[in-house]
């Protein structure tokens, strides 16, 4: 017995060599993540022997005892659920006769398991504890070998052969361990081989609390307490003697107590969540953490043994009865709505990973730089659609579905064409900057054409004879297929986005949305909804975008206050004074003076402050892709964020081809984000996901990097021809790498220091007469709003907001260096010409409202 046991060491000799044995006749059961159990400074595992020979780790134990007998000893047991079932079941693999003692309440599904496994069922015994005392007597009587379910040396040992699987397994190292107790046997043999191989693990033994034990203070005596009536049967067990208590003891680190309702809970949680069939001994690890959701008992890499899975259908539809007033685990049971995964578990999909890194950023790039990435992930895309289109067809064909085949035959002749064209485009990089944009931009908005021709926006999700779906993935999809909620193609797109603007994908999650200003409205509603108090007090910069300002001014029920400095004391000290619930600030405003916000000095000087229960909502656009927001603030005591951007911008290459937003956020905030995106109808669709350029950070940054270094030498040779800046200001925020951007962006502002000559009518002339100076210079320039494009763009900014001064400004593109040369000379030369004939005062336009730095 356990005396003849030479304690732990000689025990783990025992477990790693019979190991051996059992690991060629059990099942290698998988480990799987549990995702949905995470919280902060928690990840959580599970080793499902649930899956194992007999749906139980009993097995193990069960062929470590009978494989040692002597081949003509009697097999006697005592058990009324797993033991059994294993007893049995080996006993027949090996042709084996096997006796095993039932008590009389035994379920009737289990004696014709039993049964059907070739055994001796003697119904015997008003509980196990008596059944197990008759059927040691009978064992003695008849010189039989009683095979105990928990306190046979065998037995444990070959229970121990599941920790040196984990550990063989090695999918992560585990600082916690859950595992259920009952008789002890797993934990004796388990724990055993955890606790000298794998030292600093804690391991936790869980225990139904309906037994009224308390094991943590009881001592061994407690296991001598009788059970009581739980879900968890496959743990109601009594010991007999106290021979095993003692070990138990000094094995477990902890004893936890878990509640009827959280196993009964926890039983429909794996089935909600993972299709997992789990019985109550299996579940109550699950359960243990589902009482924990903050984190605060169960930290860093947890493991949890499901260790079975025989429930019986009386079982399951008790726990399928439970009804819970929490919310949130009202939700895992699916007594409230159930959040679809687009929006609930913002996954990252295995086996969609985004474009390779190509190019090194931080350096000004060429135009091969920039644009041949592009061209080949846009060619792996076409391949990929290739194949999709060759699922798309042997699926309906397997499932003998009509009606596509001329509208995917016209696809893949025309998939073929435009492949061609776009090798093409790859073999010849280097033609000129125009044709290389323009062929990119046609195969773009061909793909997408392509793409979305076969695809519904509410796809079906099984069917009959037609096809109303192009992904084979849509059908038998658990949720609602609009796409609305978002799809597999969006949420690709989402991780690609994320991680080209620099976030970090373990921590940040990123939403896509139609608009910039659809982006805001999904922070707002979020905002207003669901975290600030009724009547909110709001702070704001100077000025922020004015679409923006607009929303948060029309706010009747919250107070706005608007700094009037730039500094970043004075923007501590507004929110200090008016104890602000909201703060909104862009990095980089869009207005002449192209003001910067020190975020990183503003997150220092918090250093003493308590922002936490505050907000602070960023507009990164025209910084777009160049600041760690959530890096700078990630201290206890700084604000929560959330960052947006236009997708219109920089983002898109400044192909132009459509409307685009970015939310980026903690992920703890995304599946509630996300949830306001679909309820506003915010989300970016199907069919504008393919029109969008696919890219890694690598080659983003190349480009900004070629956009800064050009905004900077037209800064510099502007500056040349206005050294004394009598007649107007250059503004480009140079000082970007010490605010600690990635770059400086393309934007390089002029403004009059005549004010009166900031006004529309004034600054129009002047366009018009650098678009004829560029004209006869053959120097390539636009005119128009927005910002971002590969061609440089000039615009009298601000036109359509009411209450901004005009100023002009230049959207700098990925010219040469020989290009924005030629370039500074043409604007040179308008200003030559304008200012002289704006000399004369009856000349001049009307003056309009004067305009200061720093006063809007």
């Amino acid at each position: 017995m356990l005396q003849d046991i030479n304690f732990e060491t000689q025990l783990l000799r025992l477990i790693e060599d019979d190991a051996v044995h059992i690991g060629e006749v059990a099942l290698r059961t998988p480990t799987i993540r549990l995702p949905w159990l995470d919280a902060p400074g928690r990840t959580v595992w599970a080793k499902l022997e649930s899956r194992q020979l007999t749906n139980s780790f009993k097995f193990r134990g069960a062929y470590n005892a009978i494989r040692k007998l002597d081949a003509t000893a009697p097999i006697v047991t005592a058990s009324a659920g797993n033991h059994g079932l294993a007893i049995a079941h080996v006993a027949q693999m090996l042709d084996r006769q096997s006796r095993i003692f039932v008590p009389a309440a035994a379920s009737e599904l289990k004696l014709r398991r039993l049964i059907g496994m070739g055994a001796e069922v003697v119904p015997a015994g008003r509980d196990l504890f008596e059944s197990t005392q008759l059927a040691k007597a009978y064992a003695t009587e008849i010189g039989g070998a009683f095979i105990s379910p928990f306190s046979h040396p065998d037995v444990i040992v070959g229970q121990g052969s599941l920790a040196v699987e984990v550990l063989d397994q090695a999918v992560a190292s585990f600082d916690q361990i859950a595992i259920p107790l009952g008789g002890g046997g797993l934990l004796a043999g388990f724990g055993t081989c955890f606790r000298r191989r794998s030292p600093p693990t804690e391991l936790v033994a869980l225990h139904p609390a309906a037994f009224r034990r308390s094991l943590s203070k009881g001592g061994a005596s407690e296991f001598l307490k009788p059970i009581y009536p739980t879900i968890a049967d496959g743990l109601a067990v009594q010991h007999d003697d106290g021979a095993l208590g003692p070990l138990l003891l000094r094995i477990a680190d902890r004893f936890v107590n878990v509640e009827e309702a959280l196993i009964e809970a926890a039983i429909v949680a794996m089935l909600q969540r993972e299709g997992q069939l789990v019985e109550g001994a299996g579940a109550i690890g699950v359960a243990a953490l589902l009482a924990d959701p903050d984190a605060e008992r169960f930290k860093g890499n947890v493991l949890l043994l499901v260790c079975g899975g025989n429930l019986s259908t009386t079982s399951l539809m008790q726990a399928l009865a439970t009804r819970s007033d929490d919310p949130v685990l009202a939700r895992i049971l699916g007594n409230q709505s159930i959040s679809l995964p687009m929006e609930a578990v913002r996954y990252k999909q295995a086996g969609l990973a985004g474009p390779s890194s190509r190019s090194n950023p931080g350096t000004a790039s060429t135009r091969s730089d920039i644009w041949r990435p592009l061209v080949e992930t846009l060619s792996e895309d076409l391949t990929r659609y290739e194949d999709d289109l060759d699922r798309h067809h042997a699926f309906a064909a397997a499932q003998e579905l009509q009606g596509g085949g001329p509208a995917a035959a016209f696809a893949s002749e025309a998939l073929s064409g435009l492949k061609t064209f776009v090798s093409g485009m790859t073999d010849d990089i280097t033609a000129s900057a125009e044709d290389v944009r323009s062929s990119y931009r046609m195969a773009l908005q061909s793909f997408s054409y392509l793409r979305n021709s076969l695809s519904w926006c509410s796809a079906s999700v099984d069917q009959s004879k037609t096809i109303m779906f192009f992904d084979p993935a849509e059908n038998s999809h658990a949720g609602v297929n609009y796409d609305r909620y978002g799809s597999n193609l969006l949420r690709e797109r989402e991780l690609d986005l994320l991680s080209a603007l620099g976030h970090d994908p373990e921590t940040e999650d990123l939403l896509l949305t139609s608009s910039g200003q659809a982006a805001f409205s999904v922070i707002e509603s979020f905002l207003i909804r669901d975290m600030l108090p009724a009547n909110p007090k709001i702070v704001m910069a100077p000025y922020i975008y004015f679409e923006a300002m607009e929303q948060v001014l029309a706010l009747k029920h919250a107070r706005c206050i608007q700094g009037d400095a730039w500094d970043v004391p004075s923007l501590i000290g507004i929110v200090e004074e008016h104890d602000a619930d909201l703060v909104m600030l862009d990095p980089l405003a869009n207005l002449g003076t192209l003001h910067t916000i020190d975020f990183q000095d503003m997150a220092d000087r918090l250093g003493g402050k308590d922002w936490s229960s505050k907000w602070l909502v960023v507009d990164g656009t025209m910084v777009s892709g160049g600041l760690d927001i959530f890096s700078i603030f990630s201290g206890k005591n700084h604000p929560q964020v959330l960052y947006y951007e236009s997708g219109s911008k920089y983002l898109q290459f400044g192909l132009d081809l459509q409307m685009a937003g970015v939310v980026v956020s903690r992920k703890t905030h995304a599946p509630n984000l996300s949830r306001h995106r679909r309820n506003l109808g915010a989300v970016m669709y199907q069919s504008g996901i393919t029109r969008f350029p696919r890219y890694d950070r690598a080659t983003f940054l190349a480009r900004m990097s070629r956009l800064t270094e050009n905004a900077e030498r037209l800064t510099a040779m502007l500056r040349e021809s206005d050294p004394g800046g009598d007649l107007f200001s250059i503004a480009y925020p140079r000082q970007w790498r010490a605010l600690g951007w990635a770059h400086g962006g393309g934007i390089v502002s002029l403004t009059m220091c005549d004010h009166g000559l900031n006004n529309r009518g004034c600054l129009d002339f002047l366009i018009d007469r650098i678009l004829h100076e560029c004209r006869k210079a053959d120097v390539a320039i636009t005119k128009g709003v927005s910002f971002g494009f590969s061609t440089t763009r000039v615009s009298a900014a601000a036109a359509m907001a009411n209450d901004m001064p005009p100023f002009l400004r230049f959207s700098i593109g990925e010219e040469t260096d020989d290009d924005i040369m030629a370039l500074a000379q043409a604007i040179i030369r308008a200003l030559d010409f304008f200012f002289p004939a704006f000399a004369d005062e009856g000349r001049r336009a009307e003056v309009s409202r004067p305009y200061e730095d720093g006063a809007h």
